[in-house]
């Protein structure tokens, strides 16, 4: 392998810009066309006619493409079929009813079912057998990992190693995405002949921002076969939009030329990703090669979705608990650091100390700010004076540095890994200097205090030249990517490692605390340690009861395909009967279904709590809609004893999110068939004044008079854990998605006589509903 070098300064990181802005430009979401082992319909859902389909259709279901158009789609599926897809366009989310196993022109296909710019979109693939006997033993193991992961990059590495387990790729690596975007490889599993990819970077321009945005969208992305020629959508456009059809959902979508020749130069034949999110945003990508074209059946995806997702949120919990740590470590350096200046001040004294006391106190406590985060030396400096501790500038050096800094700081909190790149007097401190951390102790920085972290000089091996990711071929023009990977080693000087995150808050929680200290408020930094511990434990708590929740699904997944296998096993070369696997398939499926509801019940958390839910506000009839989930929930209700009676007012009907507001109705009706105790359970619809009012009511356990006021917090529940199952979030989701939706939620209840719960929305978006309280639910 021979290998370039390139020597750079922390100035000079910014590769190939314009390159990265042409490749964004490419309309990777309407390629119009689709990966030819499977086949694409599009049909208007007002009449479910065939408006667009792919041209391989004949040679996979027999049937020409420019026949299918106008055909109503029914003509094409049998009764049972017809009736399997009539039931999935009456949930709110097709994404979560796919796959449907249907007969197409008398064929068997696995189908998966999406909407784009107001079409039904299918996409047909062939039934194979299912392969879910690997699958229990990977999500064993994701619960393993939620209760024993150290770090976050000892769950990468596992989790590479189970992919690659579960799928047989040839190589498998988990790819993280840095803050400037360029990719490294920070785990890696392969067969031994092939060559290793891991400690390798690559530049942003290797997955460009459309492409990303995909990958945060859609968690799972298969490609068969690079070599395969794509089949062609016909007609080109969408009737209802005269624009190509958007396939940003779609799991069949071909491959951009520029993405399939990378992997070509790649010697690539198929691949796949796992998309990993932390706090709404791609972190990552579990990156699968394979050296001969490979395909994942719909069931094996789907558990990857699932791997995935239980994967993305262990990274939220380890990075919360991490900083929590981290922010516990520097808040008890930071009350050490308050007694200490205030011993200095004398404050016991009844006499309150000056502005020249107060200087003195920070100034001569510095060597306990040493250790308060993770730097070499530190400097609190005033208008005339500078103490240091560790290794810093001199002091000379650290007033040229202060008076820049009372220049252009506009916020009392500063950090830079390049102090050299921002200000040029400093580029021969970076020995000592590359990192600065500041805090301001006044709006005019009269006093402030200085973290340095010296330069660490790195070496940067990328998977090619960086500074040519891309090139333009002379007789087409087209843009196109680099052809060699050879190792290119770039030495990069002037930088120190970034601050973290915890770093910056604690400099903030500092800057507060020494403020407290003149305004007689340090009391509060013991305050917060101890709601720091307070919500380690609570979180420690949560995973406990969050392990056992989804154990209990699995178990059951995995003694059903452990049946499967041994009757597969029992019957000999004719194999196992389709009216014997079925019913045991199901049962894998619904419990599958339910570990997806769970960790979809705790990504709408993370989404709730970080201010990113999106609603979607539509004409919505609620009680249509109650009725769709009275009819989903009544095999339940049935199992436990209990029967539901909706009586619903004819015409309510407002502007609300219909998914967000099936949850809500899905939540208080699975509540009171919980909580019912096997009895009668009553859902009302009716219309009161200018708003919807929803009241779903049982006759079971209650809810004691001193549980009514925190029921709707986060994990809080009104009985034991152990005698009820749940993560305790039910009921506080649905306050937030009412509360979203511009409504409220209340709660009536008499031990040992049942719940009533009462939501009420405005029919008119916008409009606050009346006798809206500030506090509802007990908040």
């Amino acid at each position: 392998m021979t290998t370039g070098e390139v020597d750079i300064g922390a100035e000079a990181l910014d590769f190939s810009a314009e390159a990265l802005e042409e490749c964004a430009r490419e309309p990777i979401h309407i390629p119009g066309a689709v990966q030819p082992h499977g086949a694409l319909l599009a049909v208007r859902e007002d009449d479910l006619r065939v408006v667009q389909a792919s041209e391989n259709t004949r040679a996979l279901v027999g049937v020409d493409a420019r026949a299918l158009l106008g055909q109503p789609l029914r003509a094409f599926l049998d009764p049972g079929s017809w009736d399997l897809f009539e039931r999935a366009l009456r949930q709110p989310s097709l994404r979560k009813e796919s796959p449907l196993f249907l007969r197409f022109a008398g064929l068997a296909f696995t189908v998966m079912l999406h909407r784009s710019e107001g079409l039904l979109v299918l996409e047909l693939e062939g039934a194979g057998p299912p392969e879910e006997s690997r699958v229990a033993g990977t999500l064993q193991f994701v619960l393993a990992r939620l209760s024993g992961a150290r770090t976050v990059l000892d769950l990468l590495r596992s989790m590479a190693s189970e992919v690659k387990a579960l799928t047989g790729y040839d190589r498998v690596m988990i790819y993280r995405f840095h803050d400037d975007l360029h990719g490294e490889v920070i785990a890696e599993v392969r067969e031994p002949e092939l060559e290793p990819y891991f400690g390798l970077h690559y530049p942003a321009s290797d997955i460009p921002a459309q492409a990303r945005r995909l990958y945060a969208k859609n968690l799972v992305r298969c490609i068969r076969d690079v070599e395969a020629v794509p089949s062609p959508i016909v007609p080109p456009e969408n009737p209802r939009t005269g624009r190509p059809l958007d396939l940003s959902d779609a799991w069949l979508r071909s491959v951009s030329p520029v993405h399939v020749q990378y992997l070509r130069n790649m010697g690539v034949s198929a691949s796949m990703s796992i998309s990993l999110l932390r706090g709404g945003d791609l972190f990552g990508l579990v990156a699968c090669h394979h050296r001969a074209p490979r395909l994942l059946v719909p069931a094996q995806r789907g558990m990857c979705e699932v791997l995935g997702r239980v994967v993305s949120f262990q990274l939220e919990v380890l990075d919360q608990k991490d900083a929590a740590e981290q922010k516990l470590r520097a808040s008890t350096l930071a009350h050490h650091y308050v007694e200490q200046v205030t011993a200095r001040l004398g404050t016991s004294s009844r006499i309150a100390p000056g502005k020249g006391e107060a200087e003195k106190g920070l100034l001569g406590q510095v060597g306990a700010l040493l250790g308060f985060v993770e730097a070499t030396g530190v400097a609190v400096v005033d208008e005339s004076q500078v103490a240091t501790a560790g290794v810093t500038p001199t002091a000379e050096d650290v007033r040229r540095i202060a008076a820049w800094l009372r220049e252009v700081m506009k916020e009392p909190i500063f950090a830079t890994d390049s102090l050299g790149a921002e200000l040029p007097l400093a580029r021969g401190l970076a020995a000592v200097a590359s990192g600065l951390l500041v805090t301001s102790f006044s709006s005019e920085g009269r006093t402030m205090s200085l973290w340095f972290r010296p330069e660490i000089e790195r070496t940067l091996a990328w998977g090619g030249d960086p500074r040519k990711p891309v090139s333009r071929d002379p007789s087409t023009m087209r843009i196109e990517p680099r052809r060699s990977f050879e190792v290119w080693r770039q030495t990069v000087r002037g930088c120190a490692d970034p601050w973290k995150p915890w770093e910056i808050e604690a400099a903030s929680a500092l800057r507060a605390a020494v403020v407290g200290i003149v305004l007689g408020q340090a009391a509060d930094l013991a305050r917060l340690a101890a709601e720091l511990r307070a919500a380690l434990r609570a979180r420690d708590d949560f995973l406990s009861v969050a392990s056992h929740e989804l154990r209990t699904p699995i178990a059951t997944l995995r003694l059903t395909l452990e049946a499967l296998q041994r009757a597969t096993t029992r019957s000999g070369e004719g194999g196992l009967s389709r009216t014997d696997a079925t019913p045991r398939i199901e049962m894998a499926m619904r419990q599958v279904e339910r570990c997806v509801a769970l960790v979809d019940q705790l990504l709408d958390v993370s989404q709730l709590s970080s201010g990113k839910l999106s609603l979607s506000f539509a004409e919505t009839d609620l009680g249509e809609l109650v009725r769709r989930v009275a009819e989903r929930l009544s095999i339940q209700a049935a199992a436990a004893g209990s029967t539901i009676e909706v009586r619903a007012q004819a015409g309510v009907v407002g502007q609300w999110d219909e998914g967000r507001l099936d949850q809500v109705v899905t939540n208080l009706l699975t509540n009171a068939i919980k909580y019912g105790a096997g009895r009668p359970v009553t859902v009302e619809v009716a219309t009161r004044r200018r708003e919807a009012e929803l009241v779903v009511k049982d006759r079971g356990i209650g809810i004691p008079a001193e549980a009514q006021a925190r029921i709707f917090e986060r994990f809080e529940r009104a009985v034991p854990a152990s005698h009820y199952g749940g993560f305790g979030l039910g009921l506080w989701i649905v306050r937030q998605f009412v509360e979203q939706m511009g409504g409220h939620v209340s709660v009536a209840s008499t031990e040992g006589q049942g719940a009533t719960f009462t939501v009420c929305l405005p029919l008119v978006r916008g409009a606050a509903p009346a006798g809206k309280g500030k506090d509802v639910g007990g908040s």
